[in-house]
């Protein structure tokens, strides 16, 4: 019986465990997820930007707070691109968007690392959670009710 409940409480702290790996997990999704959406507006909106015929086209500057300012744009053949740790740099609308589009293959392939080991994960936690059901109806059985 002793040894039982031991085993319970092993299972339950391996459910734990594994159900904070899950959780970090799936935040790190949902960052990644976010990430890649950004890289995809932005490349979207170079690809619009190629189809602008006029010379300085005019486009909404978000200032925050659902606020914009009216501004015109003065070089619509190069963008500048963050390339990471702070640094950006200035490319043509094509590059620019093949860059941005490797960038998107990369948060696609994290993605999907990230959500094969969730899948993972979970089929573990459903291991444990049946593992834990058997034991408890092994101890129910066991238990007996003296006179």
């Amino acid at each position: 019986m002793a040894e039982m409940n031991e085993q319970l409480e092993r299972l339950a702290y391996e459910y734990q465990l594994l159900q904070a790996q899950a959780q970090l997990l799936a935040q790190n999704l949902e960052l990644l997820t976010l990430g890649r959406n950004e890289f995809q507006a932005v490349k979207e909106t170079l690809e619009e930007l190629k189809k602008v015929e006029e010379e300085k086209p005019e486009i909404l500057v978000p200032i925050g707070a659902g606020s914009f300012l009216k501004a015109h744009i003065d070089d619509k053949e190069n963008a500048i691109v963050s390339v990471g740790a702070g640094y950006a740099i200035e490319k043509n609308l094509d590059d620019a968007i093949a860059y941005l589009d490797a960038r998107i293959r990369e948060y696609d392939e994290a993605i999907a690392k990230t959500q094969e080991a969730l899948r993972k994960l979970e089929g573990q936690l459903g291991e444990l959670a049946q593992k834990a059901q058997e034991l408890q109806q092994r101890q129910a059985m066991s238990f007996s009710v003296r006179k």
